[in-house]
């Protein structure tokens, strides 16, 4: 083969110009798969792979194609996607530094995570506290207000924009439970990560999955929310919730709106106080249906629920209740 090569340029060197025969020869393939010898490229073949012979033709220089838009795009991608790994190991090591000097134990990390979920609690009892109130002034400014209609008197457009305010600052009580509760779930993901990865660092045996455990949770704390559909008016759920509330309640209904139901303050010790309401989930950006039971308040951090495994029961069900489809009772408002 060689020689063949060697007997090829001998032959072609005949017919060059001797100023350029000590000149350069390169071997390259054109689209045909022709091998051609030539001692300039020309333009149009410029791209192509060659090689560079000497004398006796031997190869003393390579040169790879030309990369085509396509594989410069690759290329490039292929080297993002590098650098985006690289700053994620980077990231993830940094995070593995912070995780093992901020906590020494398992115990230290759950019991910050407690400490941080006890804060948030504290921040819905004030809540719920601030909900007593409203609910019992809503309750007089509407008896005011039914009492001045009886007797003939006109109701205030004051007075009914006073009523209205305290059902929006209600429904805004009851929307700042849902975000807080939205909080601690996104505390007892933080901390269950926390805890998956400290176990791993360490070398600990995962005896539970906490991250499984922290979603499971957050159902839980959540039983007594409805999300509906995007887009959807709840109206069907809806109906099926003021059903809900007076199946289960043992007060009677004191208020009564387009978005809200609240029964009576509890007065026996096994009185049950439901309150449903239809408000924005903000951190959603969907409508949900909101169930508040109550019962009778002992203390100001206690309240009485003689039956607690009834209070369980009513908020394990709430929501399969408004998810069923079909029509109700025509008695229904």
């Amino acid at each position: 083969m060689r020689l063949r090569i060697v007997t090829l340029i001998a032959v072609i060197t005949l017919f060059l110009p001797l100023s350029s025969q000590a000149g350069k020869l390169y071997k390259w393939v054109d689209d045909k798969g022709q091998t051609h010898y030539t001692q300039t490229l020309p333009p149009s073949d410029a791209h192509r792979a060659r090689s560079q012979l000497d004398e006796q033709g031997i190869i003393v220089n390579e040169v790879d194609a030309a990369k085509t838009e396509e594989e410069l795009r690759q290329e490039a991608e292929q080297e993002r996607l590098r650098q985006e790994q690289q700053r994620l190991v980077e990231k993830q090591l940094a995070q593995d530094r912070v995780l093992l000097r901020s906590f020494r134990s398992e115990d230290d990390i759950q019991m910050t995570r407690d400490g941080q979920l006890q804060s948030v609690d504290t921040s819905i009892r004030v809540t719920q506290a601030n909900i007593k109130r409203l609910k019992l002034t809503l309750e007089e400014m509407q008896q005011d207000a039914a009492k001045r209609e009886l007797s003939g008197r006109k109701v205030s457009k004051k007075m009914l924009q006073d009523i209205e305010t305290k059902r929006q600052a209600l429904e805004d009580a009851y929307r700042s439970i849902i975000d807080r509760e939205h909080d601690k779930n996104r505390i007892r993901q933080s901390f269950a990560r926390d805890l998956k990865r400290f176990r791993e660092l360490k070398k600990l045996e995962q005896s539970n999955d906490p991250i499984q455990e922290a979603r499971a949770s957050f159902s839980t704390a959540l039983q007594n929310v409805y999300h509906c559909q995007s887009g959807d008016t709840c109206e069907g759920p809806w109906k099926r919730a003021k059903a809900y509330l007076k199946a289960h309640s043992t007060t009677p209904i004191k208020i009564e709106g387009e978005n809200i139901v609240i029964t009576g303050e509890p007065v026996e010790d096994d009185d049950i106080s439901i309150s449903v309401s239809r408000i924005n989930d903000r951190k959603k950006g969907t409508l949900v249906i909101f169930m508040d039971l109550q019962c009778k308040i002992i203390s100001l951090q206690k309240r009485l629920c003689n039956n607690v495994e009834l209070i369980k029961s009513i908020k394990h069900g709430f929501r399969n209740e408004l998810a069923k489809e079909g029509k109700l009772s025509q008695s229904l408002p």
